[in-house]
């Protein structure tokens, strides 16, 4: 298929309709298509790590986080053209009320006054949070469409993890709000109201959660394992994996997945996996990114 390393270690794909935005452990983005294929040198618009991201039809909106320093940033970046680097770290550290650096190539961006978690697509906007302070949705243009409060979980009050969300996933018209102690609260998706709040009990922390309408819901835990449900209500099946768990998708039969050397899919109520040398990243296009920046075939099909 002809994909090049990619030069810099991965960390996730912000996977989308209109394009693939990869994103580098050091804030590095580089925009692939189909294929794998680069479209363009990758980048640092900012220096600091990238935290959260979702591709929308024209922009990818992204969030960065300097925690050292106490800087964060949300920008979105057009999905046409070349991005261009930033400026360095060394410009944040001067504090000054004359340095208003922002990511470069921006269309438009923000200073945040809090952590921003939980990055996701919703409709035609974004959803976000602010640590301990709301659940934010913006349109494409950063408009405001709603807020909702922070939420709380009342049976998780003396776990650390409760007021850290992982992840933000619309499903038929309502944004999924899950905690990394495994609480969720669910909004309306057009004003933000609340429908209804459950924890679902874990035996680890929560690292991320995948939904698909015809495979429910992958929970993906800190400690190598992962859980399905069909929904709030079903009971969690928890899977066993050699490691960690990086990233997943349901390709229409069945759920599959790639993370600390293996690859895995759940099959007709089965677990298949199998070793690989490296550590998978992200799935895209059937294709496995590695941590290194490399492309390699999905190491099972669905006679495996």
């Amino acid at each position: 298929m002809g994909e090049a390393p990619l030069g810099f270690q991965p960390m996730r794909a912000d996977r989308g309709e209109s394009a693939t935005v990869i994103v580098g452990s050091s804030g590095e983005l580089v925009r692939i298509d189909e294929f794998g294929t680069t479209l363009h040198q990758p980048v640092r618009p900012f220096p600091a790590p990238v935290t959260g991201g979702a591709v929308l039809d024209g922009v990818w909106v992204g969030t960065w986080v300097e925690h050292e320093l106490q800087q964060a940033r949300m920008a979105a970046l057009p999905l046409a053209g070349e991005w261009i680097s930033g400026g360095g770290r060394e410009v944040l550290r001067q504090k000054s009320e004359m340095v208003d650096l922002m990511p470069s190539s921006a269309i438009w961006s923000r200073f945040l006054d809090a952590e921003p978690m939980a990055v996701s697509r919703a409709g035609d906007g974004v959803v976000f949070a602010a640590l301990r302070k709301g659940i934010y949705k913006i349109d494409e243009g950063a408009s405001e469409v709603w807020r909702a409060p922070y939420p709380e979980w009342s049976h998780l009050s003396g776990l650390a993890s409760r007021d850290h969300l992982v992840s933000s996933n619309e499903v038929d018209g309502r944004i999924f709000v899950w905690s990394m102690a495994g609480g969720v609260t669910v909004l309306d998706s057009e004003d933000g109201g609340h429908v209804l709040s459950t924890v679902v009990s874990l035996p680890d922390s929560l690292s991320g959660v995948r939904h698909s309408n015809e495979g429910g819901w992958l929970l993906l835990l800190n400690s190598g394992s992962i859980v399905l449900l069909e929904d709030l209500e079903s009971e969690p099946l928890v899977v066993r994996t050699p490691g960690p768990v990086s990233d997943a998708v349901y390709d229409g039969k069945c759920w599959k997945w790639t993370g600390w050397r293996h690859d895995g899919a759940f099959v007709d109520g089965e677990v298949h996996c199998i070793a690989r040398e490296q550590i998978g990243v992200a799935l895209v296009g059937g294709r496995v990114l590695t941590n290194e920046g490399d492309w390699g075939d999905f190491g099972l099909n669905h006679s495996d």
